[in-house]
């Protein structure tokens, strides 16, 4: 009995091998058995088009009956060019190198670099017509730096990055607010520089100034097409609010002689304005979400407003934060306690200590220990007020201010005790935040505001946050070496508090 003559097996042959059951030598683009029984060979569906391929140009896919319905009209044809090469020349290396007749040789300098006016990705295409050539410069260092450092997360950063600029090209306002807090970023990097942190500052005051008017007019009808810019315009101003207010604490403290016990009026009032300045500054986001909720948290601003995945019910996480919670409990024997008659501010006052207590507990459940995995999108958070932990989303501090009534804000202004010992314990919060630029000092300096408010002889009431940010009351007002003099550019603040 015959033999089967020994065979290297396939599975790669073209189709029409395989359907007649017979070896495929697998030759490109037609395999021998088609090309000699005049078969389309299935190869020819893998071969290039005619138009990018080196091969003969008379092969194509289409079969030879059909060519002249296809093939395009002579005079359309246009004529060959000789292939084009770019020669890079760098050193004095031109003459080691001579292009021939049909190439074209393109020297490129060493210290070659594409303008940022035409970078392909530019985000600021649309703005840089807007301002003048001097301050292109801010919008690099707000795409680059400054945008990173306004969240916590990759989407809200993103956000801030890219659509936040998209929208400025459309809304002024929110440019010139876009340009204040990139400046003011700049001075606070440039702090040792004197000359180079008084252009910022005063820069950064001219384009808050510019902001201030149109932003109030928008507000007065907050619509589809606004509401996303003037969130973000808010937002910005509030985190301008947060620096400027540390800069102006520090003035303050520079006023005040050294040694000084009592305080004039005047600079009792001062302080207490700065206290309470940051809580317009962020009641201004809410004017602008209460009747544009749903078109700020659909939008490509959702990731930056919408906190969906936070606990929906607050309670202390840690043991640390049930004692915390313990010492909050206890304010509110400071007017709910025999003896004292019932006023209608009481109300108000319990209203503001639940929500500082719901807000201790939120921050506690988003807050993770030091000693575990730390995720990108956390800042350094010491909560325990020693180590070091990680809060996974700082916005959970800045709930208070927002959700706290009316009244309240009233009652600060109007130096009540109560009300501003429960600024000082809720300035805990600012105070453990760490690596922020626009945060740094503010909750300190709000403790000590509170202190000179309220008087001496009410400082046991605030020993808690005063120990827990490292606050040494008795030394807190000596005044502060600064690194050379600030001129100061005032912001019209009576303006941006009629805003908000």
């Amino acid at each position: 009995m015959g033999t089967r003559k020994a065979h290297n097996k396939t599975r790669l042959g073209c189709a029409q091998c395989k359907k007649r059951r017979i070896k495929c030598d697998i030759k490109h683009p037609t395999c021998e058995n088609c090309l000699k029984r005049g078969l389309e060979c299935s190869f020819q569906l893998l071969a290039p088009s005619s138009r990018f391929s080196a091969s003969n140009p008379c092969q194509s896919l289409v079969p030879s009956s059909h060519q002249e319905l296809v093939s395009a009209p002579k005079q359309l044809i246009a004529k060959k060019k000789a292939p084009y090469e770019v020669h890079v020349f760098r050193n004095g290396s031109q003459g080691s190198s001579s292009p021939t007749s049909t190439t074209s040789a393109l020297w490129v300098p060493d210290n070659f670099r594409i303008p940022t006016e035409i970078r392909f990705n530019d985000v600021w295409k649309d703005c840089r017509s807007l301002v003048p050539s001097g301050f292109q410069d801010l919008f690099d260092h707000y795409e680059f730096a400054t945008s990173f450092s306004l969240a916590s997360n990759d989407p809200a950063k993103a956000a801030w990055r890219s659509f936040i600029p998209e929208l400025a090209s459309t809304h002024h306002f929110l440019l010139h607010s876009l340009l204040a807090v990139a400046s003011l970023h700049l001075a606070r990097l440039h702090e040792s520089t004197t000359e180079k942190r008084d252009q910022m500052m005063s820069l950064a005051a001219s384009h808050m100034n510019r902001t201030i008017p149109y932003y109030s007019t928008q507000l007065l009808n907050v619509n589809a097409k606004n509401a996303a810019a003037l969130f973000a315009c808010s937002t910005l101003t509030a985190v301008y609010i947060f620096r400027t207010t540390t800069l102006d604490f520090e003035e303050i403290r520079a006023s005040v002689p050294s040694g000084t016990k009592a305080f004039t009026t005047e600079i009792i009032d001062r302080i207490v304005q700065a206290t309470v300045r940051p809580f317009h500054g962020l009641r201004g986001t809410l004017l602008v979400l209460r009747p544009g909720w749903v078109w700020v948290t659909t939008g490509c601003l959702a990731p930056i407003c919408s906190r969906i995945w936070w606990p929906p019910h607050r309670v202390p996480a840690t043991a640390q934060a049930q004692d915390e919670n313990r010492r909050l409990c206890e304010l509110e024997n400071l007017w709910m306690c025999p003896g004292r008659e019932y006023e209608s501010h009481f109300e108000h006052l319990s209203q503001a200590l639940q929500l500082l207590r719901e807000t201790f507990a939120l921050v506690s459940q988003l807050t993770i220990p030091g000693n575990t995995y730390t995720p990108v999108t956390a800042i350094p958070y010491a909560a325990n007020d020693t180590t070091v932990g990680w809060l996974v989303d700082r916005g959970a501090i800045f709930v208070w201010p927002t959700i706290i009534p009316r009244e309240f804000i009233t009652l600060m202004e109007q130096k009540n005790r109560e009300a501003l010992v429960l600024v000082a314990h809720y300035a805990i919060l600012h105070g453990r935040i760490r690596n922020v630029w626009w945060l740094e000092g503010l909750g300190a300096n709000m403790i000590i505001g509170v202190a000179v408010a309220i008087g001496r002889e009410n400082w046991h009431l605030i020993e808690w946050p005063a120990k827990a940010v490292g606050v040494d009351l008795e030394t807190s007002f000596v005044p502060q070496a600064r690194k050379g003099d600030r001129e100061v550019v005032e912001i019209d603040m009576k303006m941006a508090m009629d805003v908000v």
